[in-house]
């Protein structure tokens, strides 16, 4: 089978890493983004990617914007 990767696109799905988010879970970190939520709330740090960072602050924002 070929790959379909495109070694001029740095990251991603074309690229050689993987996506940041499959699903709800965080990719290389293991956590949904509730839980990455509340666990930068905690002040714990995350290896996270800046891409990552910003789906787990919007997912929190949409969260308070919903209660």
């Amino acid at each position: 089978m070929a790959s379909h990767t495109d070694p001029t696109c740095g990251c991603g799905v074309c690229g050689s890493e993987a996506p940041p988010l499959i699903g709800s879970v965080l990719t290389g970190v293991g956590m949904t983004l509730a839980q990455a939520s509340r666990a930068l709330e905690r002040g714990d740090e995350l290896a996270l990617t800046p891409i990552q960072h910003e789906l787990v602050e919007r997912w929190a924002e949409q969260q308070l914007g919903a209660a």
